[in-house]
Parts: structure tokens; C-alpha cells; sequence
């Protein structure tokens, strides 16, 4: 078991506050593209033989190598694995439909809450691939023509930057695949559309990380089914995170397949608040129960109709969390479960 360094009461308020700041920011569309996708002049293309056009790579230095401050002792460690990682949705006030790669404003966004946040939980066990991508508007998700040329365009970046990686990078390693939200839709049509016609690529592929998306299809148990256990590889992982009892205006259907990332189960059991490692924080510290605020308890999740039901208990400032977020969790599908995804990657991927 690892150890770790707990914060103080004023200084996890501190944390909540900022951690909120943050994650309201990015998910405020101010803007949204004022043209059809046609009318638009494209932006030129990333050219994956240039370093500059990955935001993380092993061979630079970038957010996904770091590891929590309260967590530099940790000594755990893998061979031969990569993780290819696509980013979830960060253009949200542009007047067009694709972002610009080389936007340094977005780029350092994309470091300091996509990469810090959520690549980082596979430091120092995997070689991370993340690939710049012209991404889609957030908007593009309430408009069915535009926004589905604008996705298909987004995604053509991330398949070419999958080919390039197979053929420069990958060297014969085990891949892992992970992304959130608009980078869990490319990545489940990369599975879909170039992996699963291409058997030798499929065999390579050991694990799926499809966070952050509601309707997750399972896949054909031939193909590529959901995991169902702690340790279980060549499967996919998948949930979307909302306060307990939280509805949504989906009918229940066998394509809503969610996993608990706690008990790694895909039941609809509540795990035990005993089991939760530690939630990541934005100061990139690791709090968990059982700390100087005297919590025994923090957080519980349980599968609920296609939703991840998450209880916290004891903690400070929770409603002002809350009203922030709007009773959705989806922002924290990673840093709510830090530790947890962490320790489960290593244990699965020293099966082999």
C-alpha cells in the first residue's frame, strides 16, 4: 500500500474552490461557430513526424509525466506498455468548427487539465502518445450536420496519428487506449472503423479506457467486449460520473455498459467507501478517508441504468461542488478515481 501526505482543512477548501474555478471555465461555451463547415477555409493538418504536434510523448517533456506531490515515493513500474491517449472536448468559445492545433492558449489548457488530470494516472507505468487534433467544437454536439462533419474531420487526425504511432513508435509494445468524453467518441470509432479490420493492430490492443460517455456500445463478445473483472485485459472500461440518484432521460438498453471504477465490476453492487484510494486534486495532491479532516468515509460508487452513481460523505464545501458542477461529475471521471485507476492499471497489466 502506498502512503501519503494529507492536506489540511483550509487548505482542501482552497482546493475545491480553484478545482471548481477551473472545470467551470472550460465547460462554458461562450461562443459557438457562426458558419456551416463548408463555408470554413481548413486549418492546416498535424504532421505526427513532428514532436511539437504531440502534446504528450516519451520523448519530451510534458504534464503526463508528472505524478502527485504527495505521491513522488511511488515506486510502481511496468515494461513494454503504451498508452495512446486522446484528450476530451476543450474548444468551447471558438467561431469555428475544428480547433487549431497550434494554438498555444489551448494547447497549455490541454496540458494543465486534460494531460495533469487524467494521462498522468498511467506516469511512470506506460509511454504516453497523445496527439494534437483539430477536436470539434463542443457545439457541434447539438448540431447534427455540422457537427458530425466537424467530428469526422477531428477524427481523421486522431486515426492518422494511431498509424503513425503503429509505425514509428510502437515498436512491438502492448497498447492501452484511454481518452474522456469527445476523445472516448474517436477512440470507440478508431476501435470500430481501422482496429477491428485489422487483426494484427487488435491483437496489440489489451485494454480500452471509453470514459466519460453515456452509450457505450458492447461490442460483439468476439470483438471486443466490456471488462468484468478487476484483472480481466482485452476489454474496455467505461463510466460516466453523477451525484447518487441522479437521473437521466435515457431508456435502459443492453448498449449502457458501465463499469464501477472502485470495484471494477460491472454490476450494479455500491462499493464500500473502504475500497476508494484517493481522489486527485487540482493543487495535484491525493486526498483520501481517513485524513486530518477526520473523515472515515469519502467516496461510494454503484451503477445505475447506464450512470455512475457516486456518494461523498464528509466533505468539506460539497454543495458549493455541487451547484459549480451542476450536478455532474463528468469533469472528475478520472481525478474522482485517481488512485483507484492507477493501482487496477498496474495490477492488470503485470498479468503478462
Amino acid at each position: 500500500m502506498l502512503n501519503y501526505k494529507n492536506n489540511n482543512l483550509v487548505d482542501v477548501k482552497k482546493i475545491i474552490l480553484f478545482s471548481v474555478y477551473l472545470f467551470v471555465l472550460s465547460s462554458c461555451a461562450n461562443k459557438i461557430p457562426l458558419n456551416s463547415f463548408e463555408k470554413e477555409v481548413p486549418k492546416s493538418a498535424p504532421n505526427y513526424s513532428n514532436m511539437d504536434h504531440w502534446a504528450a510523448h516519451p520523448e519530451k517533456s510534458d504534464y503526463s509525466d508528472l505524478k502527485p506531490k504527495n505521491l513522488l515515493n511511488d515506486t510502481l513500474s511496468l515494461d513494454s506498455v503504451d498508452v495512446f491517449y486522446v484528450y476530451p472536448s476543450l474548444y468551447f468559445d471558438g467561431l469555428e468548427w475544428n480547433a487549431d492545433f497550434n494554438n498555444k492558449k489551448s494547447n497549455k489548457k490541454i496540458g494543465h487539465l486534460a494531460l495533469k488530470n487524467q494521462a498522468s494516472v498511467f506516469s511512470g507505468l506506460a509511454n504516453i502518445y497523445s496527439p494534437y487534433y483539430r477536436q470539434m467544437h463542443y457545439h457541434g454536439y447539438m448540431d447534427n450536420i455540422n457537427g458530425l462533419k466537424a467530428f469526422n474531420f477531428a477524427y481523421k487526425d486522431v486515426e492518422n496519428a494511431f498509424i503513425y504511432y503503429l509505425e514509428n513508435f510502437n515498436n512491438g509494445n502492448r497498447i492501452v487506449l484511454a481518452g474522456h468524453s469527445q476523445g472516448t467518441h474517436h477512440l470507440q470509432k478508431l476501435l470500430k472503423d481501422y482496429i477491428l479490420l485489422h487483426d494484427s493492430v487488435l491483437k496489440k490492443i489489451e485494454l480500452c479506457y471509453f470514459i466519460g460517455d453515456f452509450f457505450v456500445e458492447n461490442f460483439a463478445v468476439n470483438d471486443y467486449p466490456i471488462c468484468e473483472s478487476p484483472k480481466d485485459l482485452n476489454c474496455y472500461l467505461s463510466w460516466n460520473s453523477f451525484p447518487y440518484g441522479s437521473s437521466y432521460s435515457h431508456t435502459k438498453t443492453d448498449l449502457i455498459s458501465v463499469t464501477n471504477p472502485i470495484s471494477w465490476r460491472n454490476n450494479e453492487v455500491a462499493s464500500l467507501y473502504n475500497m476508494h484510494k484517493g481522489i486527485l486534486f487540482n493543487n495535484y495532491k491525493i486526498i483520501r478517508g481517513g485524513n486530518k479532516l477526520k473523515q472515515e468515509k469519502i467516496l461510494s460508487a454503484k451503477v445505475d441504468n447506464g450512470l455512475l452513481w457516486v456518494e461523498i460523505e464528509n466533505f468539506p464545501l460539497l454543495r458549493l461542488y455541487n451547484k459549480f458542477l451542476k450536478g455532474d461529475y463528468h469533469a472528475l471521471d478520472y481525478n474522482l478515481f485517481w488512485m483507484n485507476i492507477r493501482e487496477n492499471f498496474y495490477i492488470r497489466m503485470s498479468k503478462k
